[in-house]
């Protein structure tokens, strides 16, 4: 005598998207930016143990010394790991903005006494407010945009078993 029994199993598969942000796309530019800038100084200007603020250098009309290069690398850096965080480096460019908001207007206001030790002139200023406000306005204001969420359901019959 056979008793049909049916074995079902299911698999089921879920993905889900990470969320992601145009900010991101804004910080990623900007710190590839930087980070290109501060390594081309750094390597213009060189690294030494008396030579860390001299000689100056221009990159790309902007004044530079090794010390501001090194400064514009890790701040490039720290925005590219920000923009590389999916929907989680707000906070980071909203901090990362202020900074370059704050410092730009330093430069602006002392430009000549922080020339020798950084080699900054009013362009470098006017960079950094840009950059500044650009990252704030990003990191607050774009939208964050989740993925769709797909879902798939599997079932696999499995052969009848005999009883006996």
């Amino acid at each position: 005598m056979w008793h049909g029994e049916r074995n079902v199993s299911e698999a089921e598969r879920h993905v889900v998207w990470a969320p992601w942000s145009p900010a991101q796309i804004v910080a990623l530019v900007l710190g590839g930016f930087y980070a290109i800038l501060g390594g081309v100084a750094l390597a213009r200007a060189g690294i030494g143990g008396n030579t860390f603020t001299q000689p100056h250098v221009g990159v790309l009309g902007f004044s530079h010394t090794a010390l501001l290069g090194v400064i514009e690398l890790v701040y490039g850096l720290l925005l590219i790991m920000a923009g590389a965080v999916p929907g989680a480096g707000r906070g980071t460019m909203v901090f990362l903005g202020a900074l370059a908001l704050g410092f730009g207007i330093v430069v602006l206001a002392a430009a000549d006494s922080l020339y020798a030790g950084l080699g900054v002139r009013d362009a470098n200023g006017w960079l950094y407010i840009v950059t500044g406000v650009a990252t704030l306005i990003a990191a607050m204001t774009a939208p964050l945009i989740y993925g769709a969420e797909q879902r798939s359901t599997a079932y696999r019959d499995d052969a009848l078993h005999r009883h006996r």
